[in-house]
C-alpha cells in the first residue's frame, strides 16, 4: 500500500492527475495511513512511543479531520468519464477507508474529534444517492455503497467492500450492527459479478476485471468472510480463486478486458 507513494512537504499523500497536477485523494491517503499502521503493528511498536509509522498515520488522519466538509465527506475535484461523473462527487470507498483511519487514530490519541469525524463520514456514506450521499438502496432498504456515484449506479465491488469494512469497524466501536444490511446486500450481489470464468469490476459494464482487481476481489471476500463469520463469502472467494489458476480463464479475461479498453479508447477519440 505504501510503495511508490508521493508525499508532499507536509508528509501528506498527493495523487498526480493525467495532466500532471496533484491533489489530495482521500482513498490514497487512507490506504497509505492503514499501510503504515499495519507496519507499526507488525513491528510490535508501542503507540505511546509514536514511532514514524504511527506518526504517518496521525498526519493523514489529522488532514482527514481538518479537510472533512460540513456534509461529513471529501469531494473529488476530478471527473470520471467512464461513469459520466463530474468533479464534486463523494466516494463511499473514501468514506469507509477514512472511517478506518480515523478510528485507528482515535485509538492512538483518544481525541474525541477523530471519533466524531468517523461518525460523520459513515453518515454521509449511508445517505441515499438522491440526497447527495453514496448509497444505492434496494427495495429491502439495504445499501450498496457506491465508490463512484453515477446514474445508473455503477456498483464497483472492491470499493463497496472497503466501505463495508469501515462501517463494520465503526459499528464495533459503537457496539452496534449497522453494517449488517450492507453486508447482506453485498453478499447477495456477488453472483452478479461472476462471469463464470472471471469477475467483473463493476455492474455497469459487462467486462472482465484486470488480473490485479480480480485478485483483490478474492482477497477482500476472504477477509470479509472471516471478519463477518459468513461462509458464503468464503465459498465465493474460493471459486473466484480457482478462476485465477485456470490459464484458459485468464487468457479469456485478458482478451475481454483488452477489447473493453479498446472500445473506450475509440469512444474517447
Amino acid at each position: 500500500m505504501t510503495a511508490g507513494t508521493l508525499l508532499d512537504h507536509e508528509g501528506l499523500v498527493v495523487t498526480r492527475t493525467a495532466t500532471g497536477d496533484t491533489y489530495r485523494n482521500p482513498v490514497s491517503i487512507s490506504l497509505y495511513a492503514l499501510g503504515r499502521h499495519t507496519s507499526a503493528l507488525a513491528a510490535g511498536q508501542s503507540p505511546t512511543d509514536q514511532p514514524p509509522a504511527l506518526r504517518a498515520l496521525l498526519t493523514q488522519a489529522t488532514w482527514l479531520r481538518a479537510a472533512q466538509d460540513d456534509n461529513g465527506g471529501w469531494r473529488y475535484p476530478v471527473s470520471v468519464p467512464r461513469y459520466g461523473v463530474h468533479p464534486g462527487w463523494y466516494s463511499a470507498m473514501a468514506q469507509g477507508l477514512a472511517v478506518s483511519v480515523l478510528l485507528r487514530a482515535h485509538a492512538v490519541t483518544g481525541e474525541r474529534s477523530l471519533l466524531d469525524a468517523s461518525e460523520g463520514a459513515a453518515e454521509l456514506m449511508l445517505r441515499p444517492l438522491a440526497d447527495g450521499g453514496c448509497a444505492d438502496y434496494d427495495r429491502q432498504g439495504r445499501p450498496f455503497p457506491e465508490e463512484c456515484p453515477s446514474n445508473p449506479a455503477s456498483h464497483i465491488l472492491n470499493g463497496a467492500v472497503f466501505a463495508l469494512f469501515g462501517l463494520l469497524e465503526l459499528g464495533r466501536a459503537q457496539h452496534r450492527h449497522t453494517h449488517q444490511p450492507m453486508a447482506d446486500r453485498l453478499r447477495d450481489s456477488l453472483t452478479d459479478f461472476d462471469l463464470g470464468y472471471w469477475t467483473r469490476y463493476d455492474l455497469q459494464h459487462n467486462a472482465p476485471a484486470t488480473l490485479a482487481y480480480h485478485c483483490l476481489h478474492v482477497a477482500l471476500l476472504t477477509a470479509a468472510g472471516r471478519v463477518l463469520a459468513d461462509r458464503q463469502w468464503l465459498t465465493v472467494a474460493a471459486r473466484w480463486d480457482r478462476y485465477t489458476r485456470n490459464p484458459a480463464g485468464r487468457l479469456r479475461a485478458a482478451a475481454g478486458k483488452g477489447r473493453f479498453v479498446l472500445r473506450e479508447y475509440r469512444a474517447e477519440s
